[in-house]
């Protein structure tokens, strides 16, 4: 039955491959590198190498989320060779900027059997360690003819996709009982595993990856041309119909906090022209991070690029997780408590809820649900220094009680005899 499910999926695949063949043909003439990839098609071969591990994130957030553990095996076991692979481009990008010293970036391809097959010969890992999300049949199915192992961690599903995976859960479980560890990143994640039939052996509660990145790095004001007596809120991963709640009750607090200063930052870069109507419409003065440009007198920055946000916290005061006002399921909330600041999210986290309750109870975070509670809340603080302050510290306590994360995976592996 495995067996046909596998070649049903890929029937599919090939269909599609036939359709956007034209499309392929084309961007392996204009940007040859990443559609050369994208095919399973490398410009190395460690075939015939001792075998390495092999750490697959899906983009920014899940390369950021692997690379404390991608350094510590590193550090641990200097002779192991590591490939990092990627969906994205500026995943693989970022996977280059914080995880030096690592042995090759690849984008993953396509999940095609005979591109995923080239793919793994090349690599020819030992392990291959997939982060969050990253279940692909093909690859899954791939490794698991080879003999090599497959480790889930961080894992997580969100709400959505396990009613799915519940509803189809004779082929979901076949695809899962192929995993050999499963690390999730909560006990509520756990939970999900077992009721799709996981068994319990498999499954190690060690805790988040989120919560121990490696270090994010703390910027200047200066670098941004922001004057350094501003009150500077910061609202990162802010989402469609987000952006006016958010610019509205701003506007709303500078009416009583003149010397205060926003930084939007958008999750998709393709929201920054709705921004800017919005700002317009409420009369409010912006420049973006990409102009450049020295202060002159505006309200917000519009930071218009990718894989900054997590060192932009460190120039804030406040800061405010978007994906969590409307039912998007919220975004990395631990990231602004890497620099003590009081952390302020929305109603809606399904996909970060146990850490969104562990901060609110450790005095880290308060929960805003509109226009109004933001407003009120961040006025509050602006107005309590000593508690925008003991927030703070409870932040950065927060992360020292959650750090060893990456190191207690590495354990489990080992005691496994995986590593």
């Amino acid at each position: 039955m495995k067996i046909i499910l596998i070649l049903l999926y890929n029937l599919l695949w090939l269909i599609v491959y036939i359709l956007i063949f034209p499309y392929i043909l084309i961007k392996r003439k204009t940007i040859p590198g990443e559609w050369e990839e994208r095919l399973g098609i490398y410009n190395f071969d460690y075939s015939g190498n001792d075998k390495c591990v092999w750490i697959h994130g899906a983009s920014l957030g899940e390369i950021t989320a692997a690379s404390q553990l991608a350094i510590r095996i590193k550090e641990k076991f200097p002779q192991r060779r590591i490939v990092i692979s990627s969906m994205t481009v500026t995943g693989k990008e970022r996977a280059m900027e914080i995880m030096k010293g690592m042995d090759n970036f690849v984008l993953l391809p396509f999940d095609f059997f005979p591109f995923v097959r080239k793919c793994v010969k090349k690599i020819n890992p030992e392990v291959l360690i997939l982060i969050e999300t990253e279940i692909w049949p093909s690859l899954i199915f791939c490794c698991r003819k080879r003999g090599i192992k497959i480790i889930l961690a961080n894992g997580r599903l969100s709400d959505r996709i396990f009613r799915r995976y519940l509803k189809l859960r004779y082929i979901s479980q076949r695809l899962f009982n192929q995993i050999d560890i499963f690390f999730p990143q909560s006990k509520e994640e756990e939970q999900k595993f077992l009721k799709l039939g996981i068994k319990k052996f498999k499954i190690k509660g060690i805790g988040s990856l989120k919560s121990d990145n490696s270090s994010p790095i703390s910027l200047e004001r200066s670098s941004f041309s922001i004057p350094t007596h501003k009150s500077v809120i910061v609202a990162g991963s802010v989402r469609k119909g987000e952006e006016e709640i958010i610019i509205k009750g701003f506007k709303a607090l500078i009416g009583d906090f003149n010397e205060t200063y926003l930084i939007i930052a958008p999750r998709h870069l393709s929201r920054v022209g709705d921004i800017e109507n919005l700002l317009r419409k409420e009369n409010l003065g912006y420049k973006k991070r990409t102009d450049g440009l020295s202060y002159n007198g505006e309200s917000v920055l519009i930071l218009d690029t990718i894989g900054e946000l997590r060192n932009v916290y460190s120039i804030g005061d406040i800061a405010f997780i978007g994906g969590t006002l409307l039912p998007y399921g919220g975004h990395n909330l631990v990231e602004p408590a890497f620099f003590g600041l009081p952390i302020l999210f929305g109603p809606y986290i399904n996909n970060t809820k146990e850490s969104a309750i562990e901060l609110v109870k450790s005095g880290s975070a308060i929960i805003v649900a509109n226009e109004t509670e933001f407003k009120k809340t961040i006025s509050n603080l602006l107005d309590n220094p000593g508690k925008r302050k003991k927030m703070g510290e409870n932040s950065k306590q927060y992360i020292k009680q959650k750090s060893g994360v990456a190191e207690g995976y590495i354990k489990a592996l080992e005691e496994n005899s995986i590593l």
